[in-house]
């Protein structure tokens, strides 16, 4: 097997809601599902020779993509991860605990994720709150009211892309690479990122564990089938022959979630999926070397859409008790949690007041500083530079430039470079247009 290795940053915020559903008080994903680069590669689908071979057989694995944190790849939180209650100052292996007496009470961790060397670490969501649009009376439309939490732009993920050796992936390759949408509400102001590829490498089997204790860690989520080809949570259907007394449930942890896919090339829903979450621990006893062999190579169905896959024995399970490490800026954010969508909004609102403040101070600089050089250009110029940037944000840039260097009125060599150098958002082109503006028409009241 060989392993692709790619990065995904957000250029805007990317709403990636953990079910279909469009009412209701939807939750969102804290990873990005391999359904989503499957379906980006997916859409080219008539175009593979082999395509039976590349989306049906198993021989290539789409993996869900987790946090990048100083270039290094993070893990959901452990579900086997307690602290004592109101301190979590130190972290317990619920499976290594010999002695549950001498705690009053153990509190599990559920939230963020971590390195490998033990650093803990959370997604910034942003929540919006927004209003359907009336076409007819051009207005908010009533009862039209909705929110989107997003993950923040600018954060970045990491992916593998696992296929035997005998598929060619040159195409999945570029596909992804031309991919610049992801999520929901990809029409509006979310779902822009980039996909960079990194490299590639042979996909290295795990060391051999130990097999009286094998503590098995879901990376992805796990979607088990009986023999009768149905969804279940039973964990002997984990591999081949695993009975019941091969499973500790005393010292396993698990979280469970169902969710129905929506199939767009079809148009219609899934059978619903009963899957055990990221980041459950499985404690199993005395397997065979056949059984340990099954489980690395993937467990259950989906496993071309990302799920399945499991790490044996890793190191952050081996210890009794654990100690973060938290920068500043986590600790600073841990302690100013926000939850509701109502402080959401408000600190939303926060920030964005904020941030028009910074971009304001720029405005009013640049305007004292080149008062003298644009003092010849006419209030209606101005003008039409505001109407362009309320009407045309992806490309207003070019249009800006374009209006500016041509026709009878056009500006000095000076004047717009000057300007053009200045652009850095369309909301601080828009500002310092009407900014001067009523500064050339005070000079013409004057004059």
């Amino acid at each position: 097997m060989k392993k692709q290795k790619y990065r995904v940053s957000f250029l805007s915020d990317v709403v990636l809601p953990s079910s279909s559903n469009t009412e209701g008080n939807i939750t969102q994903l804290d990873f990005i599902a391999g359904t989503n680069f499957l379906g980006m590669v997916a859409k080219h689908y008539d175009t593979f020779e082999n395509s039976f071979e590349v989306f049906h057989s198993g021989a290539v694995r789409f993996g869900d993509a987790s946090l990048e944190v100083d270039g290094k790849e993070t893990y959901k939180m452990p579900t086997s991860f307690f602290h004592k209650k109101l301190d979590n100052t130190k972290i317990y292996n619920h499976h290594n605990i010999k002695d549950f007496s001498k705690f009053i009470q153990l509190k599990q961790k559920r939230e963020g994720y971590i390195t490998a060397d033990l650093k803990e670490c959370f997604i910034d969501f942003v929540y919006a709150q927004k209003s359907a649009y009336d076409i007819k009376k051009r207005t908010s439309k009533e009862s039209g009211m909705y929110g989107y939490k997003a993950i923040k732009s600018g954060t970045n993920w990491l992916f593998d892309v696992t296929m035997q050796e005998s598929i060619d992936g040159t195409k999945i390759k570029n596909i992804l690479e031309q991919s610049t949408q992801l999520g929901k509400s990809k029409s509006a102001q979310y779902g822009k990122i980039k996909i960079e590829f990194l490299h590639e490498q042979n996909s290295t089997q795990q060391k051999e564990e130990s097999l009286k204790n094998v503590i098995v860690y879901a990376k992805s989520r796990l979607a088990l089938i009986d023999n009768e080809g149905n969804s279940t949570l039973n964990l002997q259907y984990l591999c081949e022959g695993l009975k019941q007394e091969n499973i500790d449930d005393a010292k396993s942890q698990i979280r469970t979630s169902t969710f129905t896919p929506y199939n767009t090339k079809r148009q219609t829903k899934d059978y619903e999926r009963v899957c055990i979450n990221k980041g459950s621990v499985i404690v199993l006893k005395q397997i065979s070397h056949e059984q340990l062999h099954e489980l690395q190579n993937g467990i259950g169905a989906y496993l071309s859409e990302g799920f399945g896959e499991v790490l044996i024995n890793p190191p952050f399970l081996a210890k009794d008790e654990i100690k973060f490490e938290i920068d500043n800026a986590q600790t600073t954010k841990k302690k100013i949690a926000i939850t509701t969508h109502l402080a959401q909004f408000l600190n939303m609102q926060k920030e964005t007041q904020h941030e028009k403040l910074e971009i304001a101070k720029r405005v009013d600089t640049f305007a004292k500083t080149h008062e003298a050089l644009y003092n010849n250009i006419k209030p209606s110029q101005w003008g039409n530079i505001r109407s362009i940037c309320t009407q045309s944000h992806a490309n207003y840039q070019e249009q800006i430039i374009e209006y500016i260097s041509n026709g009878v009125k056009k500006w000095q060599p000076n004047q717009i470079n000057t300007f053009a150098n200045s652009m850095e958002s369309v909301t601080f082109t828009k500002l310092l247009a009407i900014k001067m503006g009523k500064t050339a028409q005070k000079g013409n009241t004057h004059e």
